[in-house]
């Protein structure tokens, strides 16, 4: 007889916590520049032209974060002399935290040839403070 009502004081506080959690107020966030640092762009990343002038990039990162994040990459590929060639951007979202994945971005060239790629992480929303869910 106590087994059902011991149960259902256990499912209630079970719910009220995952409540509290989902409705946290802006000061439990991190800053925007806080949650950038979080996120690891993880080993070189591969870039090919798809068709004409559109080119894809691809790369593994981290979300080393408590939070879930949407994640934003901008990739820049420069000739041997530097010169910008090409960019690409494009974002992994709902990102588990402590997950890694694969990133592809899309963007448009004017070289067939580049000599370096370099991705970095543009922005993060959702669970950052001042950003939209």
């Amino acid at each position: 007889m106590r087994l059902p009502v011991i149960l259902t004081a256990m499912a209630s506080a079970q719910l009220i916590l995952t409540l509290a959690a989902c409705s946290g107020n802006d000061a439990d966030l991190e800053t925007p520049e806080y949650a950038i640092t979080t996120i690891s762009v993880d080993g070189p990343a591969t870039a090919r032209i798809t068709r004409g002038d559109r080119i894809e990039v691809q790369g593994l990162a981290t979300n080393h974060d408590r939070f879930q994040h949407d994640v934003y990459f901008t990739a820049t590929l420069t000739d041997a002399s530097g010169r910008v060639v090409a960019t690409a951007t494009g974002k992994l979202e709902d990102w588990p935290a402590g997950h890694s994945g694969l990133y592809t971005l899309v963007g448009k060239t004017t070289s067939p040839t580049w000599a370096h790629v370099r991705v970095v992480v543009s922005n993060v929303t959702e669970h950052v403070r001042g950003r939209p869910e």
